[in-house]
């Protein structure tokens, strides 16, 4: 397991709650965002914890590179207000959402069920968002990481290099966006989105 979190009293709160499971173990603790996705290329993590709320970049950027690249179970434990990007993160292929509100019992409950493939939204995020719809359109997680990147304007070569995969797979997967959206060219893919509220 990998904490992402830049508050220390979380991270030393986690150790301590993961401390007497022996089925969890977590491997290191990272204060900031950028050194993600080199990290769980580089270490065998099976679970992500993940704060969206981070100094340097946007949590819903990193779920996105590290479920896009390698299709991380990522629980996602935030204080965020920004029901938004809570809602968004779900979207991305995020495997549960657990508020820092919440009791303890909730976040293990949440590795549990997302190591399981289950989805598992918390009480206090149940209620925070309503009623969560599934959207009327069925992505993959590394198609909706590539619909995020082409939301904020990025090419497919950048694409390809932030979630380490090769340009001709990144097509391949636009291509897939154009026919799943019914949509003729690339420039309609992100309106289409916008308008099914995939983004």
């Amino acid at each position: 397991m990998l904490i992402v979190d830049d508050h220390s009293i979380t991270q030393k709160g986690l150790r301590f709650l993961f401390s007497g499971l022996d089925r969890y173990e977590i491997v290191a603790a990272l204060e900031c965002g950028a050194t993600v996705s080199a990290f769980v290329q580089s270490q065998p993590i099976d679970i992500v914890i993940l704060d969206l709320n981070l100094p340097d970049v946007r949590g819903i950027n990193v779920l996105a590179e590290i479920v896009g690249s390698r299709d991380m179970t990522v629980i996602i434990l935030s204080g965020e207000n920004n029901l938004s990007e809570i809602h968004s993160a779900l979207k991305l292929g995020a495997r549960a959402l657990v508020s820092k509100s919440d009791p303890l019992e909730h976040i293990v409950a949440a590795c549990d069920a997302a190591l399981a493939g289950e989805i598992y939204v918390s009480p206090y995020m149940t209620e925070a968002l309503g009623k969560f719809q599934q959207p009327p359109v069925a992505l993959s997680s590394r198609q909706m990481a590539i619909l995020h990147y082409l939301a904020q304007g990025e090419t497919n070569k950048e694409i390809a290099y932030r979630l380490a995969i090769a340009p001709p797979t990144v097509s391949f997967h636009i291509a897939e966006l154009r026919r799943k959206l019914d949509v003729s060219h690339n420039r309609k893919i992100v309106e289409r989105a916008n308008e099914l509220n995939l983004l």
